[in-house]
C-alpha cells in the first residue's frame, strides 16, 4: 500500500528544515501521516535513528504513530532497513521520561511503575497510615488525592512549599512511601525526569544525539 497523497501545506511540513515547526489541524486532517512521512524523510536524507525522538500521549496514538513511520520508511528503504531502526524512540511522553530515568539515573533502574489499578491499590493499604482524612472527605479521599498529586507532578509544583500543611505532610508521607517500595507514578516519571535533565552531565548525555524532536498532539 502507497503513502496517501498530501496537500501542499503538508508537503511543505514534511520538507521543512532548519527551524521549530508548528502543526495545527482538526481531527482527521492527516497530522499523524504528515509527521510519519516527516520522519520517513529525515530517514531517508541520513538521518541516525538515535537523533529522532517522536512521542504523543497515548499508548494507542503512539502505536498508530510508530505503525505509521514503519510502513513509510519500509516503502522507501526496504523492509531489511526496519531492523536499523531500533535506537529511534517512538512511544508515550512517559515512556520516553521512563527510559531517561532508568538509562541515566542508576537509583531508578529498580523501579517500577503504577499503573491507575495498583497506584489505587496501594493507597487503599496505605490509607490510614497516609492521613489521607486528615485533608479530604473519607469517602472520596483516595481518588481526590490522586487528583491532587497529579496536579502537583505535572505543573511542577515544589512539594516543600507545601510544608507545614495537612496536606504537606500527606504528599510528604506518601512520596516516602513511593521511595520506600521503589514505585513511580505516571505524574512522578515527569517531575523525575525533568529533575534529572536539571544536572548539566545528565542533560548532555540526553541531548547529545537528539536532533529531531517531533511532538505529537501537543496540547496534552
Amino acid at each position: 500500500m502507497s503513502s496517501p497523497a498530501l496537500s501542499p501545506a503538508q508537503l511543505r511540513a514534511v520538507a521543512h528544515r532548519g527551524s521549530d515547526l508548528q502543526l495545527i489541524a482538526c481531527a482527521g486532517s492527516g497530522k499523524t501521516e504528515t509527521v510519519a512521512q516527516r520522519v520517513s524523510s529525515l530517514i531517508e536524507e541520513g538521518a541516525a535513528p538515535d537523533s529522532i525522538v517522536a512521542f504523543t500521549f497515548t499508548e494507542r496514538a503512539a502505536l498508530e504513530l510508530k505503525d505509521r513511520i514503519l510502513k513509510r520508511v519500509k516503502e522507501k528503504q526496504g523492509a531489511e532497513f526496519l531492523d536499523r531502526l531500533g535506537p529511534m524512540y517512538v512511544g508515550t511522553i512517559h515512556g520516553y521520561c521512563f527510559r531517561l530515568l532508568q538509562d541515566h539515573v542508576p537509583k531508578y533502574g529498580s523501579y517500577d511503575v503504577l499503573d491507575e489499578n495498583r497506584h489505587a491499590g496501594i493507597l487503599a493499604r496505605e490509607f490510614f497510615h497516609l492521613g489521607l482524612t486528615s485533608v479530604f472527605p473519607a469517602r472520596s479521599a483516595t481518588a481526590d488525592f490522586i487528583r491532587t498529586v497529579d496536579v502537583i507532578g505535572n505543573e511542577l509544583i515544589d512539594v516543600a512549599s507545601l510544608a507545614g500543611t495537612p496536606l504537606g505532610e500527606c504528599v510528604l508521607k506518601y512520596l516516602e512511601m513511593l521511595e520506600r517500595y521503589h514505585f513511580l507514578t505516571f505524574g512522578l516519571i515527569i517531575s523525575k525526569a525533568v529533575e534529572a535533565l536539571g544536572d548539566s552531565k545528565t542533560l548532555a548525555r540526553v541531548t547529545a544525539p537528539l536532533r529531531h524532536l517531533i511532538v505529537d498532539e501537543y496540547q496534552d
